[in-house]
């Protein structure tokens, strides 16, 4: 079972902008029930993925400058990157059948 990497400010431009390979991060918080229920989406779509797609998890609380640095304003938001740059993002809850959905159309697999 694949499970997405928790991820602090520390860790996030090796985990993410230095990765040979497209990484969705969700940006959420530990109080927020919207995020509360895509964790378990987002940790299917993580085991489901078929592709090298990379998955990692950013808390509010762990790592407020990363959502100022990207201009996070609502949780959770889905953000895809590539090559260091960000490819695609929404915001609000998803299946994970959604999420592995639009991780394909945005990275044309």
């Amino acid at each position: 079972m694949t499970k997405p990497l928790d991820l602090g400010a520390d860790s996030f431009d090796k985990e993410v902008l230095e990765e040979t390979v497209p990484v969705v991060v969700d940006f959420w918080s530990q109080t927020c029930p919207h995020c509360q229920r895509l964790n378990p989406d987002f940790e299917k779509a993580a085991d489901d993925d078929e592709s090298a797609t990379k998955f990692c998890k950013v808390a509010a609380q762990d790592a407020m400058p990363l959502f100022e640095r990207y201009q996070v304003k609502a949780v959770p938001t889905l953000v895809i990157f590539r090559d260091g740059e960000e490819l695609a993002r929404q915001s609000g809850y998803r299946t994970a059948e959604q999420i592995l959905e639009w991780l394909k159309e945005q990275l044309q697999l």
